[in-house]
This record gives structure tokens, sequence and C-alpha cells, in this order.
């Protein structure tokens, strides 16, 4: 019974995939599945490992003045930590928010893929448990990525670069993921392509200077000095992996356009050299762990296309029952073998407290 909550959260989702896979969602339906979203992991009562450790970000924004709190770095994160210091549900409101931005950014993802209700199974078991739940600031910094990929998708870079930066403000790590930026650049001509091209680098330095150089010290000591370890980490980046191989091997049959074609297989490189780096510097696995969370959009987007790929000489039903099953195991092998999975356990919300 304790782990009823995390089953629903997956099985209601499957139903609907296995009665409507290919319908799209109405307006209605998607800031349903977001509010819902946003209730189930903002509002949870100690779950996730890191639970306790997030508890100080609040408590020593009182009392402390904006510039203070912005010094910190992460300023989105830390500016909502100092926004809710002061009133009693402190780190239920920072959660909320940060759940509500979470949920729109995965919600509008889904919605942009052809079997959204496929999208939304493959986001539950690790994405949404696991990222949402565990690693707060980090969970939103990729929810912020993924309509900036499809922003990208569209060739609509200065508001591609605009959501990156918001994305560091929750993370600053996130500004690695503008490396997919170079190969997808596009224009009528070489002129324009030369132009994105210094935009990006000028904005992108910008970026990087402001958020992410100061952090490089701390980061450097924490994931490459230390040689953290990540349990689990092999299987994480081989859920990237998998997607990442299948997009190389059989890139015209997932019906790409060009412009997503070259951004996907950047992700799906990216992809590639997370394994390699794992089994090259097996004792910074945290690093190459923490990497790898930018890249699960790939799941989502390569997993959502997989029935019409017709790949192996399967039908379209027979992968789509591939998908869910994988679904059904990724969340089963997590809740009862993961060494941290306790922290999730037992699900409590706090309405229901």
């Amino acid at each position: 019974m304790i782990v009823i909550a995390y089953w629903l959260l997956l099985l209601i989702p499957l139903f609907f995939c296995l009665r409507c896979a290919n319908s799209l969602w109405p307006l209605w339906q998607a800031w349903l599945i977001g509010t819902a979203l946003t209730f189930f992991i903002g509002l949870r009562h100690e779950v996730g490992a890191d639970w306790f450790n997030y508890l100080p970000y609040v408590t020593r924004a009182e009392g402390l003045d904006l510039a203070q709190v912005i010094a910190w770095g992460d300023p989105g994160y830390n500016i909502l930590n100092w926004l809710f210091a002061s009133f009693p549900w402190g780190i239920y409101g920072v959660n909320f928010v940060s759940a509500a931005v979470f949920s729109a950014g995965l919600v509008l993802f889904c919605m942009a893929q052809p079997r959204p209700w496929l999208a939304l199974c493959l986001s539950i078991p690790y994405f949404v448990i696991v990222v949402a739940m565990g690693y707060s600031r980090q969970g939103v910094a990729v929810s912020l990525i993924m309509p900036a990929l499809l922003l990208l998708e569209r060739g609509r870079l200065r508001l591609f670069l605009l959501f990156m930066a918001f994305a560091a403000t929750f993370h600053s790590t996130a500004l690695l993921m503008l490396v997919v930026v170079v190969p997808a650049l596009q224009g009528r001509t070489f002129a324009t392509r030369s132009l994105r091209f210094l935009l990006c680098l000028i904005v992108g330095g910008l970026l990087i200077q402001t958020f992410l150089i100061a952090n490089v010290e701390a980061l450097v000591s924490n994931y490459i000095e230390n040689e953290y370890q990540s349990e689990g980490a092999a299987i994480r980046v081989s859920m990237n992996l998998l997607p990442g191989l299948l997009l190389l091997i059989w890139p015209r049959r997932f019906d790409l356009t060009t412009q997503q074609l070259l951004l996907w297989r950047t992700m799906a490189f990216i992809a590639v050299g997370c394994a390699i780096a794992l089994v090259l510097f097996p004792s910074n696995s945290t690093a190459v762990d923490r990497v790898a969370l930018y890249v699960i959009p790939l799941q989502l987007f390569v997993g959502a296309r997989l029935p019409g790929a017709r790949l192996f000489g399967l039908t379209p039903l027979q992968l789509l029952l591939a998908v869910l099953g994988y679904c059904v195991g990724v969340e089963f092998v997590w809740l009862n073998f993961a060494s941290h999975a306790s922290g999730w356990l037992p699900y409590a919300n706090v309405i229901a407290n």
C-alpha cells in the first residue's frame, strides 16, 4: 500500500495510452494533467532523499535582503526560498511553485509529441518521481530546457536562449546544453547562419560568465576532484543510450524534419558520450549522471515516436506495448531495488497530514 500512489501516477496515463494512444490533448486536459502533477509533486511531505537538505535553503534566506540571496548563485531557486521564508508553509510554497514550473514544461513537451500519453508514461518512473521529487533545482532546470528544445526545433533561437537563461537560474549546469545549438543553427544564407551563431556565442558567453563560471570551482570540487560515485548511474545513462542509439541507427524511421534531426541527433551523441565517459571515468559517475539528466527529454522524444517507426519487424501495437512494459519495469525496479528508494516511501502529501 505504501507505493500505491506512485503506481496510480503511472497506471492512469498508461490506461489512457492504451485507450487512445494517438490522441492529442485538448487544452483543458493539458491543464488538468499539469495541475494534478503540480499537487502531487509540489505538496509532497518529507519525500525525496534530499528533502532535509533543501530545508536550510529556506531558513538561511529569512531576514536577508534580495541582493544577498541573489549573490548565493542559482538566483531563481534562491529567490523562491526568500519569498516563502517568512511564511509558515515555507518549503511547501517553494516546492509547489517549482512543481508548477516543472509540470508546465513537461506538459508542453508532451503535447508537442505525436503520442502525448506515451511521452507522459515515459516521464513518470524516473523524471517525475525521482528527479522532480528528489533533485528539485535540476528537475526545474531540465523541464525548462524541454520547451527551449521545442523552440529550437522551430528555429526560435532568441526564445531558446531566454529559456536557457531561466533554466540556469535554477541550476547553472543547465548551460551545458548550449552545445545543442551549434549543429541546429539554420538560416537561408551563410550570413544569416553566421549572425545567429554570433548571437548565440555572445549571449551564451554572457550566461556562462554570469551563472556558471562562479560555480566552476565548487562543481569541479564536488563532482570531479572528490570522485563522487552515483549508484545506479550505469542504468540511468543506459536509459538515455538506448533511444539515442535507435535514433542514430535508424534516423529516417522517425519521420523528422531536418531541424529536428540536427537537434535530436546531437542529443543522441551526448547520450553516447555520457556512456563512454562512464566507462572511461567510473570514479566520476556522479558528474556523468548529473549531465545525463539533461538528456532525459531524448527518452520522451524517441519513445513517443517508436510505435510508428516499425522497427525489428514489430507492429505499432507491439512496439507500444513494449514501451509501456519498459515503463512498468523501470518503476518496479526502482521502487523495489534502488538503494535510496526508501527516501520516497511512503508517499505523503501535506494535504493528507
